[in-house]
């Protein structure tokens, strides 16, 4: 039985303006997600893959640096094998793009309409079509189905499964198990979707190979394997450098900021992770964070992070004398308190509180 070796991957929308981080961790982040070629190359040649396919949306937009593109130029050259590229939404195949603008090397092959490469040494087709726009909102294989006699037959595709619309090339259950390829590599969505079927052919999303928000947590990587003639051998191969992760840290009872410290060091999973902590519990209002300070603290063992606090002042400090500095204040607070916006008076009624106790805030 011949088989055909692969590597999957797509969505890794190079040269993202990645605004959420730090501006002194931006610049160090956008080189790790341009590593994220490398990786996958050495990956493919190591495991003698025969097929590298690259599911669209390879950039985050037509603004693309020239140090990207020789740097995929560099990479792309290494690989012995076929590359084969079905742009997506975020870089779809238009006068201004830059597979039309750049020169990729000629092992590299990129679809923009519906078109079959017939692989005489692998008897494998390779089939795709790229985005000619932002928006694709009829299916581009709907009705379609492999022209070329191979017995391998593979479709390369951005686009969205789904039974209803979509403005990012809908594509049905039906169109796919009707389509009669071997398989289906397919872009769009940035989470593993497993390895699925529908009639004969298989299909799967490889996700991202490296996450860049926390939408994108846990880990990202590409599908290795081999493609047969009816079936597949695939599996997920993590490869990112990097996961970004949603930490909840619990403060009930803590009273300084080293406290507070030290609990979000102890929950930490790993000093490469990036984190958004959210800081959660009952606190007595005599806790006052230094934020600045747990910052710095914070700089020192996490590359980046998000720090959110989410805490409420314990039930049993809010019953204050009604003529007290503290009760007048909470008076006022409740007659102007608009609970479209919680987070931002939580933070009022805890900030004044502190402010209000003998000493004040320090």
């Amino acid at each position: 039985m011949k088989t055909v070796k692969i590597v999957q991957s797509g969505d890794f929308h190079l040269d993202s303006p990645l605004t959420l981080h730090n501006i002194n961790f931006r610049s160090q982040r956008k080189e790790e997600l341009l590593n994220t070629v490398e990786r996958i190359i050495s990956l493919a040649v190591k495991e003698k893959a025969d097929l590298i396919l690259l599911t669209g949306d390879l950039f985050d937009s037509m603004r693309v640096s020239r140090k990207t593109l020789l740097y995929l130029q560099k990479e792309f050259i290494r690989f012995p094998g076929r590359i084969f590229i079905a742009p997506g939404n975020h870089d779809p195949f238009i006068p201004e793009s830059p597979y039309i603008t750049f020169s990729f090397p000629e092992n590299v092959h990129i679809f923009s309409s519906y078109e079959e490469v017939y692989l005489e040494e692998l008897d494998c087709v390779v089939c795709g079509a790229g985005f000619q726009s932002g928006y694709v909102k009829e299916s581009l294989l709907q009705d379609r189905s492999c022209a070329t006699q191979a017995e391998i037959r593979i479709l390369l595709m951005h686009g969205d499964v789904t039974e209803g619309s979509s403005l990012y090339n809908p594509l049905s259950s039906e169109s796919i198990r009707q389509s009669g390829f071997s398989y289906i590599a397919l872009g769009h969505r940035h989470s593993f979707s497993g390895v699925l079927s529908e009639g004969s052919t298989q299909y799967a999303y490889a996700g991202i190979p490296e996450g860049r928000g926390f939408d994108e947590t846990g880990e990202k990587g590409v599908l290795l394997g081999s493609i047969y003639s009816n079936g597949s051998a695939l599996q997920f191969k993590p490869l990112n450098r990097r996961t970004y992760e949603i930490l909840e840290v619990e403060i009930t009872s803590l009273l300084t900021t080293q406290e507070v410290f030290s609990k979000i060091r102890s929950t930490l999973h790993s000093d490469t992770s990036i984190y958004k902590i959210l800081l959660r519990g009952q606190v007595s209002p005599y806790l006052s964070i230094d934020f600045e300070h747990l910052s710095l603290m914070l700089y020192e063992k996490l590359p980046d992070f998000e720090l959110r606090d989410e805490t409420t002042l314990a039930e049993n400090t809010l019953a204050f004398p009604p003529h007290s500095l503290r009760g007048i204040f909470m008076e006022i607070l409740n007659e102007n308190r608009e609970s479209s916006d919680t987070e931002f008076w939580n933070e009022v009624e805890k900030t004044g509180l502190a402010a209000l106790l003998p000493g004040g805030m320090r």
